[in-house]
């Protein structure tokens, strides 16, 4: 009988032809339910019913013998080739249908009626999707020895040894490792508990500070920032125009300078120009490259930090890197020889020291404009000076004056004095102190030093 040649019939019963039936128009069917037939028996197309021998094996249908005009004897079949006749196959009992459930008989070639299999519906999408995952996964999993391999059809006893045995070697190989697994995890809780594996990174530990080259440089850039820009807040006159990147900008922000003296260099091709300070970061000077000392900031007047995170303090030459470098000498000249006259004078006081530094030239011209006008009214005496730039031999930007016989009155005059000067020759500091004893003046100027102000060129 062939499932595609199913159909139904007018009255809802399945009708089923094969090759036979259709040549002879001989075809069954069971109705939907309008005449039931005996137990044991089947209907056919023209009412009557065809009872079932108690043994369980249908009846041929009159009149649907064999093709080919053959006189099968009931109950029998014969060979097509002539063999004779064979035995029908037994047919389990039909039992009756279901109520609601629809159920058609069939004739097949032989003459015997059967009852069709019950339609079954195709399987969901997930259905599939799961059946064919788990197939897969079963598949490789025997492949590596795990799960049950079935033994391919025909094979003998020998085959089944084989997959015995390389199951049983898989199993215990997956055994072993876990073994192994077991005793090293064990190891390592004992060497914890008894402590060897703290001692050993405690040892290990010194020894992998000087490794940790990331952290160590990160903490010395940031050290070279903080004091770059508290060094910057505290020295730079307070009316200079400071060149920065973004990360120095924030850090003098924060060192309490105001934005309006800050001049950010944000973005690629940006000219320090107008500024009078730049602050050379790594990433400044990477960007600048070597026109950073020889064009914009030839004169280095702080330094802080080493190496690749090294972070200078340079001052601006607005007329140009060439012009500031032609000025030098005559600077120096003209600074030297100021210093001498002011020693000479006889009311100009001075230790050894501080007239050393005079005469090399090393003092602030604003300085000694300051204290030539001082002179020209009383008597100075000079204790020291001060405020260099660290790294840099850059000019003294600061001065102490010791009272006569220790009388602050005349410091007081020389403080008013002092305060009611003008750019450039206005202090950014000057106040009297008392530093353990009699009071001084101190006077200091911001960084950086003004070139030409007593050469007659400024740069």
């Amino acid at each position: 009988m062939r499932e595609d040649d199913r159909g139904l019939a007018p009255d809802g019963g399945i009708l089923v032809d094969d090759a036979a039936g259709a040549a002879s128009g001989s075809a069954v069917r069971q109705p939907a339910g309008s005449r039931e037939a005996a137990p044991g028996s089947v209907s056919t197309e023209g009412g009557s019913t065809i009872a079932k021998p108690s043994g369980g094996a249908a009846e041929p249908v009159a009149g649907s013998g064999p093709p080919g005009g053959g006189t099968g004897q009931p109950g029998s079949h014969e060979d097509p080739a002539g063999g004779g006749p064979t035995e029908p196959p037994a047919i389990p009992a039909q039992t009756r249908p279901e109520p609601g459930q629809r159920a058609g008989v069939a004739v097949g070639a032989s003459g015997l009626v059967a009852r069709p299999t019950a339609d079954t519906r195709e399987p969901s999408w997930g259905q599939v999707l799961a059946t064919t995952i788990k197939l897969w996964v079963s598949r490789r999993l025997r492949r590596i020895g795990i799960g049950r391999r079935r033994p391919h059809p025909g094979a003998g006893s020998a085959t089944s040894e084989v997959s015995a045995r390389a199951r049983s070697r898989s199993a215990w190989r997956w055994r072993l490792a876990a073994i192994v697994l077991a005793v090293a995890i064990l190891a390592l809780a004992a060497l914890q508990v008894s402590g060897v594996l703290n001692k050993a990174g405690s040892a290990a530990g010194p020894a992998a500070k000087p490794g940790s080259g990331g952290t160590s440089s990160l903490s010395a850039a940031t050290a070279a920032r903080t004091q770059a820009a508290a060094w910057v807040a505290q020295q730079v006159g307070s009316d200079n125009i400071v060149a920065c990147d973004p990360v120095i900008c924030s850090a003098l922000l924060g060192q309490g300078i105001p934005a309006g003296r800050l001049l950010p260099l944000q973005s690629a091709g940006a000219n320090p120009f107008g500024a009078d300070v730049i602050v050379a970061s790594p990433s400044v000077r990477s960007e600048f490259g070597s026109e950073l000392t020889t064009v914009y900031a030839p004169a280095l007047i702080a330094s802080f930090g080493s190496g690749a995170v090294r972070v200078d303090v340079r001052a601006i030459a607005n007329q140009g890197g060439a012009a500031y470098r032609a000025a030098e000498q005559p600077d120096l000249t003209a600074r030297k020889a100021a210093g001498a006259e002011l020693l000479h004078n006889p009311r100009f006081h001075a230790t050894a020291a501080a007239a050393r530094q005079i005469t090399a030239g090393q003092v602030d011209a604003r300085l000694l404009v300051t204290l030539a006008w001082l002179v020209s009214q009383r008597s100075v005496s000079v204790g020291s000076f001060g405020a260099t730039g660290p790294g840099a031999p850059v000019q003294l930007r600061q001065v102490t004056i010791t009272g006569a016989d220790g009388q602050d009155a005349a410091l007081t005059a020389d403080l008013d004095q002092v305060r009611s000067q003008h750019t450039p020759y206005l202090p950014d500091s000057a106040t009297i102190v008392h530093p353990g004893g009699p009071g001084v003046l101190r006077i200091e100027f911001g960084a950086p030093s003004v070139q030409g102000l007593l050469s007659g060129s400024s740069s």
